[in-house]
């Protein structure tokens, strides 16, 4: 090979070599700054203009940030008192959330619900609108549809502030439950379950970033475990289509100590079901009724699943009548 042609051969190997180096050095220092991007962008806080992750809760710290301290419960008789007079009461016993029953059913309904709203509010009080308080609509399942939009459409053209919907219809308050036959039972209970299912959807739709809750029986699971009805574990009732979170009630004689109450909303909570714990302030000595709360609270908060208590009812309260 002659001189010439290995000093070219030479200078394009060697030129080849530089050239991979500086190729492989701008790859490098593109991915440097792509990781940089990436980085920053998940860590640093988000903006005023970025929305903050919605997650389903019942109350709220003073950051607005979901809260497992929920206190409150079912509000009754909204229209015996002013608003500011409700709003009161709430918060000296320490409240933080209420289910609020409600409508729009009319003028009336609408400017009381608007009102109290707003006062709750300026408390710091989470509401959620508490409806469908019937067993009608168990045999007609899209009602429940129909009676959430018109509520959330209120709610949205008056620009109010909710946290949630809370629905109050058993199924077995329906009249003969006690004596029908298994079969029967489901029957009913698959029907609630569309009343849920629809009234999810109605929220979906037209508020999506609020919390859906609703009461139910304590004694559910173990009608299952018994072989009486065949969708009534924590599960099935807490899922994406249907509740966010559940209120067992454990009153009506079923509650009356701490150890009660724990026994009785074991299954929900071992179902991995968020719950509220339902318990009726008259089955308690109202001058130890703090120390059952404190009792409740400190037991059930090793769970994730606890979500708070709810008290029923308000006007059953020694001290309502002096608001």
């Amino acid at each position: 090979m002659n001189k010439w042609l290995r000093n070219k051969i030479n200078s394009l190997f060697s030129d080849k070599k530089k050239l991979y180096v500086t190729i492989g050095l701008i790859l490098a220092f593109i991915i440097i700054i792509i990781i940089i991007i990436i980085f920053n962008r998940n860590s640093s806080p988000p903006n005023e203009h970025q929305e903050k992750e919605f997650i389903p809760s019942i109350c709220y710290d003073s950051k607005d940030n979901p809260s497992k301290n929920c206190l409150g419960g079912w509000f009754y008789r909204v229209r015996n008192k002013t608003s500011e007079k409700n709003a009161k009461f709430a918060k000296s016993h320490n409240w933080n959330y209420v289910l609020l029953s409600s409508n729009v059913k009319t003028e009336e309904s609408k400017k009381l619900l608007k009102d109290n709203i707003k006062s709750f509010n300026e408390n710091n009080i989470s509401v959620h609108i508490m409806c469908l308080e019937d067993t009608v609509y168990i045999n007609n399942p899209i009602t429940a549809y129909n009676e959430i939009s018109s509520i959330l459409d209120y709610i949205n053209k008056e620009n109010l502030t909710i946290k949630g919907i809370h629905i109050d219809c058993e199924p077995h308050g329906i009249g003969n439950w006690s004596s029908l036959s298994n079969e029967g039972k489901n029957d009913i209970f698959d029907k609630w379950l569309k009343v849920i299912e629809n009234s999810r959807k109605a929220i979906n739709e037209k508020k999506p970033n609020i919390t859906f809750s609703g009461a139910v029986a304590w004694w559910y699971p173990s009608n299952v475990k018994e072989g009486i009805l065949k969708n009534g574990r924590g599960y099935d009732l807490v899922n994406k289509n249907r509740f966010d979170f559940i209120f067992p009630m454990i009153y009506d004689g079923a509650g009356g100590t701490v150890e009660k109450v724990i026994e009785k909303s074991d299954d929900y909570i071992n179902d991995g079901a968020y719950t509220v714990i339902g318990i009726g302030i008259e089955e308690y000595d109202y001058n130890k009724f703090d120390s059952v709360i404190n009792g409740i609270f400190e037991i059930r908060n090793e769970s994730k699943f606890f979500s708070g208590v709810s008290v029923y009812p308000n006007y059953l309260y020694p001290d309502w009548d002096s608001y």
